[in-house]
């Protein structure tokens, strides 16, 4: 799976959330706005934002059950903008012109499925960026880049 179709799995997940203000919003738009939020410059995955939020808030238990396989634990609206930072759910929800409660309700909903998305079953992105990094040393390069 490209990263840009994981933004769009997840853009499928918000614009579906229970959130009205998220309803009808084009998927493009949210996957751009997931992208901005969750990528490098060069567009590779940076999940330095969740890795950073956990270790400032205690959601370990929560992100780690949205790896793999298996239930994944809710994580609540409020505790997104901890995990993900304010800054970054208030540029989500601008970009989307929905208000920010909104943008961590969809959000809450939405992440622990991409994260589960990204990191379980053979065609993980994370296998497949993986397996395209030809050596452990590839590999080790490409996890640094994942966690600047």
């Amino acid at each position: 799976m490209e990263l840009m179709e994981l933004f769009r799995t997840g853009a499928r997940f918000i614009e579906a959330s229970s959130d009205s203000e998220t309803t009808g919003v084009d998927i493009e738009l949210i996957a751009s706005a997931l992208a901005d939020m969750l990528s490098h410059k060069d567009g590779t995955l940076d999940l330095s934002p969740i890795m950073i939020g956990l270790s400032k808030s205690g959601l370990n238990d929560i992100v780690n059950s949205w790896m793999g396989n298996g239930a994944n634990l809710p994580i609540l609206p409020a505790q997104v903008a901890v995990l993900l930072g304010e800054e970054r759910v208030s540029r989500f929800a601008s970009e989307l012109g929905i208000s920010r409660q909104s943008a961590e309700k969809a959000l809450a909903e939405a992440l622990p499925k991409v994260v589960d998305r990204a990191t379980g079953g053979s065609d993980s992105i994370v296998d497949e960026m993986l397996g395209q990094s030809n050596s452990s040393q590839g590999a080790m390069e490409l996890l640094g880049k994942m966690f600047r």
